[in-house]
């Protein structure tokens, strides 16, 4: 015979696994190889041996992803029901518009799997 307290737990693991797999998540993120003219990888959130190669990660605003995952505010411990959603817009495309003054080159762009 199961205790009432392990039902309820159980029940409890159910219901949040149920929310998960209904919210959206704000895991995808994209890592950017790149050149540039001017500046340092650092510039635009970037790290490696400038001018030769950067990489960056980024989220879909196509800025450098800061924290663990890409929403507008602050997500569960699954990346879902972010407070405000995901951040959205056209990734490294975005990426290159916003730091246009630093001459970019995209060498490769990776989908990260989470």
């Amino acid at each position: 015979m199961t205790s009432p307290i392990l039902t309820l737990l159980l029940v409890g693991i159910c219901l949040c696994f149920v929310q998960v797999a209904r919210s959206e998540c704000c895991s995808s993120r994209q890592e950017v190889t790149y050149k540039m003219d001017r500046g340092d990888c650092e510039d635009v959130g970037g790290h490696g041996d400038y001018p030769l190669k950067c990489e960056v990660t980024i989220c879909a605003d196509g800025v450098a992803q800061v924290g663990t995952y890409c929403g507008q505010g602050s997500c569960n411990i699954f990346g879902c029901n972010c407070d405000g959603g995901c951040l959205t817009g056209e990734w490294s495309d975005d990426f290159v518009r916003k730091n246009q003054k630093y001459g970019i080159e995209i060498i490769s762009v990776r989908w990260i799997p989470w």
